[in-house]
């Protein structure tokens, strides 16, 4: 892993690109990427497939993104949607519905990051990835106007989401389904902290130009700060 400065993290990096998956070579790429990812971290066996899935990615409200780098595929994540209006259906909800009811409630517009995953033989830092790949849900959140962005993280991958998201604890730590190390529910009042957010990481903030090529593409650009406020 390549140490790097914390500007280097906040901004976007050159090549990156994202895009909803809808074609059959897409989604085999994410499910590989799942696989080798939760296969290096203990958290699942080896199958002959080399695939994995956990049965959410069939809901209809969200989208499932794919980061890739000068055409590279380089990571993956799956954002949900649920509220009043819809009937989604998050998948930490197996596990956390009682944190969720009674921290969120069930009257809001909730966005749900999970099966983050990268490319293990990239040299690149891995928060590096991962923060290009939040920009997927963020913009989903803007879309939605959503009140809450919610993970479900490794224990010891909190103080990450605490310092650089300023995420809280919603749920002790607890198993889910098919996977061996157990995990925390981290929570975002988006709607409280988005501008703060996009103000101290430049790289995830979104602006109405973003939201309306995403909606009309499916398409996510990581332009430079300056490039992202004359489109706004």
């Amino acid at each position: 892993m390549i140490t790097i400065g914390a500007h280097d993290i906040t901004h976007p990096h050159p090549g990156f690109s994202m895009h909803c998956v809808t074609t059959r070579d897409d989604w085999g790429r994410v499910r590989l990427l799942r696989y080798v990812n939760l296969l290096e971290q203990g958290d699942i066996e080896a199958n002959p497939e080399c695939s994995y899935h956990d049965g959410h990615d069939r809901g209809t409200e969200g989208a499932t993104f794919l980061l890739t780098r000068d055409r590279r595929p380089m990571g993956t994540v799956r954002a949900s949607l649920d509220s009043p209006l819809r009937c989604g259906a998050l998948p930490s909800m197996d596990v956390f519905e009682r944190e969720i009811r009674s921290t969120i409630g069930l009257d809001r517009t909730t966005v749900e990051a999970s099966l983050f995953a990268n490319d293990p033989a990239s040299h690149l830092d891995r928060r590096v990835t991962l923060l290009h790949l939040l920009k997927g849900p963020l913009l989903i959140c803007t879309l939605v106007s959503a009140d809450w962005l919610i993970i479900t993280v490794r224990e010891e991958e909190i103080g990450f989401y605490r310092r650089m998201l300023d995420m809280e604890i919603l749920s002790g730590a607890e198993t889910l389904r098919g996977i061996a190390a157990p995990r925390v529910l981290m929570g975002l009042q988006y709607r409280e902290h988005a501008a703060h957010l996009f103000k101290r990481i430049p790289l995830l903030s979104v602006t109405q130009a973003e939201v309306r090529e995403y909606a009309a593409s499916g398409f996510v650009r990581f332009a430079d700060p300056a490039r992202r406020q004359h489109a706004a």
